[in-house]
């Protein structure tokens, strides 16, 4: 079986497979460049896709691509977080006591903070924002990684947790005892000079109830909430929480982007076709395909999708394996700046139809 066979098996993910396949598609981007400059015409999109076919039509197994977020799949968290970004500028962490996360953001209402990370991630990726100062720490376990514990005393001479303080309190008189020499019928009192005023907290102490040690300062350690793990200062991870602000150059373009598939969906509404956001499309090789959209008028179906945060010519040999694999009339991908030749021949060959939003 050859290398590409081999991690196609493994991994079923298309973009694994775009991935092995780069090399080939770079070289076959340039010849056709090369080509176009001698006014040829290029063979060296169609060899990629038939490269590709090849490939497919030997790994054939079913493959469900999970979206992994729940309800709500990836790109439709990003618009909210987004949409956060845009109405306050700014992501600001607040710490969550006795949760999992350990810490939540506010401005993007309904989103857990795991699936608000999964989503930041990727448009820091993008550069439609960035981390900036950091806001807290949270301890977290170092097993399964939850902010939900509970902190406990133990003893530094032999570990155990029957630990208990004893307080030692001071008189204005002079007298200093443990709180038990001043306890009298539930209140404080002097043993000295039987007056109650005065009295406070001179010095804390520890002592073990096993081994009989005492101590200035305990050990702490944390039994976790979600998994019972038990780890100490010495084990325990830190979990940073910073705050998020948007790239308001890169927001500018992304909204472009967006326009102009807006646009794009609403022309083929109004030529009577039924349009379906953040949609899936299986392939004959059994790999999910995910567009922005899905345009459907009978048994023709056309998918939108936009090139953000990658390169052109890596957003087109991705849609291009895609192409060939759903077997499609057309591909349409909205780019947010101004195509050069090359990349509006090498969208031509592989049947890809380039929309440029510059407004």
């Amino acid at each position: 079986m050859s290398l590409p066979d081999a991690a196609f098996l493994a991994l079923q993910r298309i973009d694994v497979l775009a991935g092995l396949i780069a090399a080939a598609a770079i070289a076959a981007f340039f010849i056709l460049r090369r080509r176009r400059r001698a006014g040829a015409k290029s063979s060296g999109s169609e060899e990629l896709i038939r490269m590709v076919k090849e490939d497919m039509e030997r790994d054939r197994k079913p493959n469900s691509v999970g979206k992994g977020l729940g309800e709500e799949d990836l790109p439709g968290i990003e618009a909210r977080v987004l949409d956060a970004l845009r109405g306050s500028g700014v992501l600001k962490p607040i710490p969550m006591p006795a949760s999992r996360e350990g810490g939540d953001y506010p401005e993007v209402v309904g989103v857990s903070w795991k699936q608000a990370r999964e989503a930041i991630e990727k448009l820091i990726e993008k550069g439609l924002a960035f981390e900036t100062e950091h806001e807290f720490s949270a301890v977290s376990c170092p097993i399964c990684g939850s902010c939900s514990q509970i902190a406990l005393l133990s003893c530094r001479n032999c570990g155990s947790f029957k630990v208990e303080e004893v307080k030692y309190y001071k008189h204005s008189c002079g007298f200093i005892g443990p709180e038990s020499s001043f306890r009298s019928g539930g209140r404080l009192v002097c043993p000295q000079c039987k007056l109650e005023d005065g009295i406070e907290v001179y010095y804390r102490r520890y002592r073990c109830g096993d081994c009989g040690a005492e101590f200035e300062e305990p050990n702490i350690a944390f039994k976790c909430g979600s998994c019972g793990s038990l780890y100490d200062e010495r084990t325990m991870e830190i979990k940073p929480f910073r705050r998020v602000e948007s790239s308001r150059e890169m927001l500018d373009e992304y909204e472009r982007v967006r326009r102009g598939l807006e646009a794009e969906i609403e022309k083929l509404r109004a030529e009577g076709y039924v349009v379906e956001r953040g949609a899936s499309l299986a392939g004959e090789s059994g790999v999910v395909h995910q567009f922005d959209a899905v345009a459907k008028k009978g048994d023709e179906k056309i998918a939108l999708t936009v090139s953000f945060g990658e390169p052109v010519t890596q957003s087109l040999i991705r849609l291009g394996i895609a192409k060939s694999d759903l077997k499609l009339r057309e591909i349409i991908l909205v780019i947010g700046r101004k195509a050069d030749p090359t990349e509006k021949d090498f969208a031509k060959s592989l049947g890809i139809r380039i929309v440029e939003a510059l407004e």
